[in-house]
Order: C-alpha cells, then structure tokens, then sequence
C-alpha cells in the first residue's frame, strides 16, 4: 500500500527524506518493539522496521517543534509567558504522535483482519464447491480472486505469484506469514499441508469451513450472551442515574436555596451524547459479522 504517515504536520515524503539518515536510531527503537516487522508486513507497509521507527521519531519532534513554536508565538502575540505551557504541550503532541505511529500498522493489520473475516467463510465455500467439481486448485484460487473483497485481494496476491511461477506451497507459506488474519492463516496452513501429504485438498478444506462455521455460531452466541450486561448498564448510566440524578440536584439545591446553574443542563446533554455514542461504537465494535 501507498506509505502513509499518521499524525504528521510535515509531508510524508519529507518526513522519510529526514529519516534516512536516523536509520541508527530506529534500528535501535524498533529493536524494543520486536513486533513491528510482522506488522508491517501484515499491514502491507512496504517500509523495513528501522525506516518505520526512524519515521515515527521524525514524526514525534517535529511535531512537538511545531506546537511548541505555535504556542510560545501565540504567548509573545499575547504578551504572556507560555513557555512552560509550550513545552507540556509539545512533550504531549510529541508522545502522542510518536505512539499513534509505532502502532499505526497494528491497528491497520486489525482492521484488514476483520475485514479479512467478514468474507472468509462465503470465499472458502466457493473454492470448496470449485475443488469438489473438479476444478483444479490454481483455477479455484483464481474463481475467488474477485467479488470477497480482502479475501479475494489475497488469493489475486497468491495467484499472481503462482503465475509468476512460484509452487504452490511456497505461495501458501508466504502468505501465510503476511495475512494478518489468523482463521485465514488456519486455512493455508491446512491447504499447504494436504498438498506437502498428497491429501485431498477438499476434504481439508471442508473441515476448515465447518470448523470456522463453528466458531462464529459460538461468537453469534456469546455476543447475544454480553448484550444482556452491556444493555442493564447503558439503562443504568444513560436513563436512570441521569434522570434520579437531576431530580435530587434540583431538591437538594432547591433546600439549600441554591439556584440551579443554567449550564447544568447542556452539560448533561452533551455528556450523555458523548456516553451514547461511545457506548453504541463499542457494541458495534464487539458484533461478530453475518454472511448473508
């Protein structure tokens, strides 16, 4: 994929241009990240690991360069000391920046997992029902090649270099290293393995598939299991404590002859927003997915 830099004020093409020569340095922080090489990988960050931490360095000073310059002009525009302030502010953007960096390829390679997963099992049977018609192996990989979305970006990957003339089980193994899904894993693993043993690949195969069946009519009903919680506390934190709690603000400050701040209200309101929203982001994040 195309080098982004997250989290970056400068262009990314300068950024890789100042890291270069830092690559000392980034070998010596990606060795504390041990990871970082299979991520990028799974990632498909065509970047060695110490240019990636060289380049997440880079990120981290200059942004925290930038914000303390901005703030230390905004105090002389405004003719107050915010040096001090200049220089939390950068510290922070700096660690922030350089962390969302570091853990950039790993919150990609979650996100292709999971989109890796949405279609693994409707791919899988395709090439199933290609292998039992007695289509070969090479030709079922190519069937699937197009209309699984990921999946079917990694069987193009696979076929490409099958085409390239790679065998069959060397292109299993590689991919096997850099899908960052591991029930994808599973399933080359077990391919390459009926092919090394002369088995019939189909059999393997449809194993897999009701294994992996399996396993999301578990996830369907633990997720249907975890609703029954998460709902008890959304209507505890989201109705009932509000609504008690503005009701015994309004008695007790009504005894104390307290008058109720106007500001209360829109406060509740847009921290009860932020809690919904939140709260229904979190459960989506956890709904196992559904073939249709």
């Amino acid at each position: 994929m195309a080098l982004a830099v997250p989290f970056t004020i400068l262009p990314a093409p300068l950024v890789l241009r100042i890291a270069k020569p830092l690559k000392g340095i980034g070998n010596f922080i990606a060795a504390t990240f041990p990871g970082l090489r299979l991520e990028l990988i799974q990632a498909d960050i065509e970047v060695t690991p110490r240019e990636y931490a060289s380049m997440a360095l880079v990120v981290a000073v200059s942004n925290a360069v930038i914000i303390y310059a901005l703030l230390a002009l905004v105090g002389a525009m405004a003719k107050r000391d915010l040096l001090a302030l200049a220089a939390v502010g950068g510290f922070g953007v700096g660690i922030a920046s350089f962390s969302t960096v570091i853990f950039y390829p790993r919150i990609i390679s979650v996100r292709k997992m999971r989109t890796l997963e949405d279609q693994l099992i409707p791919a899988l049977r395709q090439l199933l029902i290609d292998l039992r018609s007695g289509v070969p192996l090479f030709q079922a990989m190519a069937s699937v090649s197009t209309g699984y979305g990921e999946v079917s970006v990694e069987f193009r990957k696979m076929v490409k270099e099958m085409n390239a003339g790679m065998s069959q089980t060397d292109v299993l193994n590689e991919a096997s290293k850099r899908i960052a899904s591991f029930r994808f894993r599973r399933v080359l693993w077990q391919i390459n393995n009926a092919l090394k043993v002369g088995s019939d690949v189909a059999t393997a195969l449809d194993a897999m598939v009701d294994e992996l069946t399996r396993e999301r009519v578990d996830e369907i009903r633990r997720y249907g299991q975890e609703l029954n919680p998460w709902v008890m506390i959304y209507m505890i934190a989201a109705v009932v404590i509000p609504s008690l709690g503005i009701t015994m603000l309004i008695v007790i400050l009504s005894f104390l002859n307290i008058p109720v701040p106007k500001t209360i209200f829109p406060a509740i309101w847009i921290l009860l927003l932020g809690f919904q929203i939140f709260f229904l982001s979190f459960v989506k994040s956890r709904r196992p997915a559904v073939e249709e």
